[in-house]
């Protein structure tokens, strides 16, 4: 599903997907952006986003500030391994001046706020986003749509291929989402994210 895609379906209320996915650690993010170009990616656009992640819910629950773009509401629930993964997912996007930021945190409370630049491309009907994530470094992520649960086996090898022709080892894919690697970092004792 394309950029523009997504958000027409959004805007017409909730939308419910299944995303096989990946997400991995990178240290060259413009070699990376060359290998995808030269690999016949095609650019998409880029994206200012801030996530606020509510606490007290099953799965996680996050509020989107995206620019350019309509806010979104969005719930997902994924198993957290360093590994492709499933994701289920609904999203809605917001009108302008929706407020939901003012009810949902003293209904939930914040656990973390994710800012980071984002440059959305198509690669063979999978979307790749590059990620500058403010406070953890760059990131590779893939997020390929599950048309029929049948398909899964192939599009968890597809996207194992795909990290491959890139040159990104196995051993860079992270297991959590950046809320919980925000609050790894933050945590005493925990593993710090690099400056």
């Amino acid at each position: 599903m394309r950029e523009g895609e997504e958000a027409r379906e959004a805007g017409s209320g909730e939308l419910r997907k299944t995303l096989i996915e990946l997400k991995a650690r990178v240290d060259s993010p413009q070699g990376i952006e060359d290998r995808l170009r030269a690999a016949g990616a095609t650019f998409q656009s880029t994206l200012r986003q801030r996530d606020i992640y509510f606490g007290g819910v099953r799965g996680r629950l996050k509020l989107r500030f995206q620019r350019p773009g309509k806010d979104q509401l969005v719930w997902y629930d994924r198993p957290d391994k360093a590994d492709t993964k499933e994701s289920r997912i609904v999203l809605s996007a917001l009108p302008p001046d929706h407020g939901l930021e003012g009810v949902l945190t003293p209904a939930l409370g914040v656990r973390v706020v994710v800012a980071k630049v984002r440059k959305v491309f198509d690669w063979r009907g999978t979307r790749v986003h590059l990620d500058e994530v403010e406070g953890l470094g760059s990131f590779l992520e893939f997020e390929k749509t599950l048309d029929h649960p049948e398909s899964a086996p192939s599009a968890h090898a597809e996207l194992k291929a795909m990290l491959g022709e890139l040159s990104v080892p196995f051993e860079a894919m992270e297991s959590g989402s950046y809320s919980d690697l925000l609050e790894q970092s933050a945590s005493p004792g925990g593993a710090r994210a690099p400056p």
